[in-house]
């Protein structure tokens, strides 16, 4: 995996606060982010007016990479804590491609992987309760690395759209399954591969 920080001297730094939008869906941006520091919520806006969680991304990783090609992004992205990012331009992309090539390589994985998810994005809204639920707590242990994850209620009913009661429901029952372990907002994924059977098929690859 390429290391993002090595190449920061040809992106502009912003320093940046908690709540702070970087794009909205819609925005064209004409560049994408390196975030150095923080935690950033990406969401999508449904036809109803309702805001969806749809992933979070965390320090080291790229954000807003298909914006590069100047479409209206598909996305919001609002910062989650206060945050560190780089911000490369096309044209100080375009500068740093042609002084180091192997970045082309890494970045267009990465964008496949982006725009991937973006296209699946109706399949998870889509899905069952227990199946979106199961993703969600997936997405972040695999992102974190960790099988402890904090979180509140709120967010998971932001991020799948229902009540919190029949969240809750859910939740109570793969705990009785020895599924997970929750502790005030702290939950601890005691069966990963039980986990993995809830989710199914719906796989969405980074």
């Amino acid at each position: 995996m390429l290391d993002w920080s090595l190449y920061t001297s040809y992106a502009e730094v912003k320093e940046l606060k908690k709540n702070t939008r970087l794009f909205r869906q819609g925005d064209v941006v004409n560049g994408f982010y390196y975030l150095k520091e923080g935690k950033v919520m990406i969401s999508v806006l449904r036809d109803d007016g309702y805001e969806r969680i749809i992933d979070f991304v965390y320090a080291g990783s790229l954000l807003g990479e298909q914006l590069i090609n100047r479409t209206a992004s598909f996305t919001t992205a609002t910062l989650l804590t206060d945050a560190t990012l780089y911000f490369f331009s096309i044209d100080q992309f375009e500068q740093l491609t042609g002084e180091h090539p192997e970045v082309s390589k890494q970045f267009a994985y990465s964008l496949i992987n982006k725009i991937r998810m973006l296209a699946q994005i109706n399949t998870i809204l889509n899905a069952p309760l227990e199946v979106q639920l199961a993703h969600y707590l997936l997405n972040l242990h695999e992102k974190n690395g960790s099988h402890t994850i904090n979180l509140t209620q709120k967010s998971i009913s932001q991020y799948i759209g229902k009540s919190r009661v029949s969240i809750w429901t859910v939740l109570k029952n793969w705990k009785s399954e020895g599924i997970i372990e929750i502790t005030n907002q702290t939950f601890i994924l005691k069966d990963v591969k039980k986990l993995r059977e809830k989710r199914g098929t719906l796989s969405i690859d980074r």
